[in-house]
């Protein structure tokens, strides 16, 4: 370890005696090696104690920092001219010194992903540009002069030559135009095993790997302590062997990109647990960008889509949330947003009726929007009367095509621009004329005038504008709580149908949706036609039987191509095999991780994940919200 500079010492013995004593310490005398106390009025005595203070607590931090280097020294370590030995583990470092004239992108991958034990320094060294533009300019004169020699000896063209001009004149122009800088690289790479068998084995398997590439590395020899130190994280290079590089040629050695789940653009996720890269994700890239989440209680699922509401709001992608719990109350006071409670006692409303605006990029015919709106509702009316017959279902269709009618919205002309639109109040009018339909008035009277009076029948005042909504329904009663979920997807899907954006939305304890035949349906006709619209649905439950319960699951999972399986009771982790195929050592993982470790579904491919969030993020999130 770097021995502390004397200023170092001397300036956090300052800030241990004055947070310790509540002493002011101005200055240091150097001649006589200790602190001096601004004079004061009190007796010689007194100063002798505070002087005898500060020695005290000098041998406190002094003999506190020896104690820490005890801790994080080995027990012994031996150098070699080839390698070190650290108690029970041999090291040795080799490094790079020669590159050939192209390198493929993620050329370190193989190392990187291998699952040995290694330690790689990168040490990347900006040089003045000027300086190398006159290197460049010299260069370039020694080339031209060395072909005019060649000329007039009447010597066949180099074609090697012509290569090595045409490469510095295009670097000059790039130089100049501050497309490339240059830079020197040093790589070093440190190996451990706990035989030296094994670790030779493992060097010359690294070899091969480079060699393979047309990439050379040597071994280190009779410098090992100094190989060993420089891939140690103190950012100090005892060694220097570089190798001069352009900006395109550095990029080829970026570490941080995994195996499996990368992709150039979007967000940060998740840290790859096989190899550390990290996981860059787009769910547009996937055949469909919806996503299932598994976990138990108290597993941090909402933790996790919460991190990613974050960051997907940093790249304008709108958020809707459907939040059963008022677990994003924190969350949406952070960002611009809009928090939606809906409730009996809320002065905020959804119509059922509402229609979606024409769609310009949609060729619709005039009647498309009034028929899906009448079919929505023939749902809603099942969920809100109580299983109706056939007779009752066609009673009702007829009454709400005549509903519309009476506002002019119509098959033959069913835009809603500058018309308004009706609400449940009227539909009950109509259904008062119409014959047979008596006992549907009474239940429908219950929504109008009643208990339950207003919810749904007022005309809508809320928007979807902000890029997070959060639709709360913890305040609703039971048995509204169907009613509304199905009503707000539907409000969401109509809005999200009248414009094209990237939007997400987030339906947290969706056991909630598939216990109830008509809303299941509902959501996976929503899953199903999502990606058309630029929406992603993200589904998160803890009840895995419950919503298992619902013929409507397999659709929906079929139709997600990401699934996110957090730590698993055991009551629900055979199931959960069934489905996704988990091996016998992911089953495993899933019962025993901490609640930190997922396992992560994109296409085929299966991937250890660890969440890791910054400070802020981790603040924002679990202030007030439930894990």
């Amino acid at each position: 370890m770097q021995a502390e500079s004397n200023k170092e010492k001397i300036y956090k013995l300052k800030e241990l005696v004055k947070k310790r004593y509540n002493w002011d310490i101005y200055s240091y005398d150097k001649n006589i090696k200790s602190f001096i106390v601004p004079e004061n009025n009190k007796t010689k005595e007194e100063n002798k104690d505070e002087d005898k203070l500060i020695i005290e607590a000098e041998n406190d931090y002094k003999s506190a920092l020896a104690y820490i280097k005890d801790i994080i020294s080995p027990a012994f370590m031996k150098v070699f001219p080839d390698k070190i030995k650290i108690n029970n583990i041999y090291a040795r470092t080799f490094f790079v010194y020669a590159y050939p004239s192209y390198l493929e992108w993620n050329w370190l991958s193989p190392i990187i992903n291998w699952d040995i034990k290694l330690d790689l320094s990168l040490f990347i060294y900006p040089i003045d540009s000027n300086f190398i533009q006159k290197f460049l300019r010299k260069r370039l004169t020694q080339l031209f002069s060395e072909r005019s020699i060649n000329i007039e000896k009447w010597l066949i063209n180099d074609p090697a030559l012509e290569a090595q001009i045409q490469d510095v004149e295009e670097f000059r122009q790039k130089l100049t135009r501050w497309e490339e800088k240059y830079f020197h690289l040093w790589i070093y790479i440190t190996i451990y095993s706990d035989t030296e068998e094994k670790l030779t084995k493992i060097w010359k398997d690294i070899e091969t790997i480079l060699a393979w590439r047309n990439v050379l590395q040597k071994q280190s020899f009779l410098r090992a302590e100094q190989w060993f130190t420089s891939t140690w994280p103190f950012a100090k290079d005892e060694l220097s062997v570089y190798r001069n590089m352009s900006t395109w040629w550095i990029s080829t050695t970026f570490p941080f990109t995994s195996s499996t789940l990368s992709h150039n653009e979007w967000i940060l996720y998740w840290i790859n647990t096989h190899n550390n890269s990290l996981i860059i994700f787009d769910r547009f890239k996937t055949e469909n960008a919806n996503m299932c989440v598994f976990a138990k209680s108290w597993s941090w699922k909402s933790f996790t889509i919460k991190l990613e509401i974050l960051r997907s709001l940093m790249i304008w992608t709108d958020v809707i949330v459907i939040d059963p719990e008022n677990e994003y109350n924190n969350l949406v006071t952070t960002v611009w947003w809009s928090y939606l409670n809906v409730s009996l006692n809320s002065n905020q409303r959804i119509n059922p009726f509402d229609l979606p605006l024409w769609l310009k990029d949609q060729e619709l015919r005039p009647w498309d929007l009034l028929r899906n709106a009448v079919i929505n509702l023939l749902w809603l009316m099942n969920l809100m009367l109580w299983k109706i017959t056939i007779d009752e279902e066609t009673i009702l269709e007829k009454a709400i095509i005549s509903t519309y009618s009476l506002k002019w919205i119509t098959f033959d002309d069913d835009n809603i621009e500058w018309k308004e639109i009706p609400t449940m109040k009227d539909l009950q009018e109509v259904l008062e004329t119409m014959d047979w339909a008596s006992w549907l008035v009474k239940r429908v009277d219950k929504f109008t005038n009643w208990i339950f009076a207003w919810i749904f029948s007022q005309q809508t005042n809320i928007d979807l504008e902000e890029w997070l909504q959060v639709f709360s329904v913890r305040d609703l009663d039971e048995i509204l709580r169907p009613i509304a979920m199905y009503v707000i997807m539907n409000h969401i899907w109509n809005k999200i149908r009248s414009s094209f954006k990237r939007r997400m939305l987030v339906i947290d304890e969706a056991w909630n949706v598939m216990q109830y035949e008509d809303s299941a349906k509902f959501l996976f006709w929503l899953v199903k036609r999502a990606r058309k619209y630029w929406l992603w649905v993200t589904t998160i439950t803890q009840d895995v039987e419950d919503f298992l319960s619902s013929p409507q699951w397999k659709p929906i999972v079929t139709n997600s191509s990401i699934q996110l399986l957090l730590k698993q009771s055991s009551a629900s982790i055979d199931v959960l095999q069934n489905i996704f195929k988990l091996t016998e050592q992911e089953k495993y993982i899933l019962l025993n991780s901490s609640i930190w470790q997922w396992l992560f579904f994109a296409w085929t491919d299966h991937v250890w994940i660890q969440v890791i969030a910054s400070p802020y993020e981790e603040e924002v999130i679990t202030k007030t919200s439930k894990k």
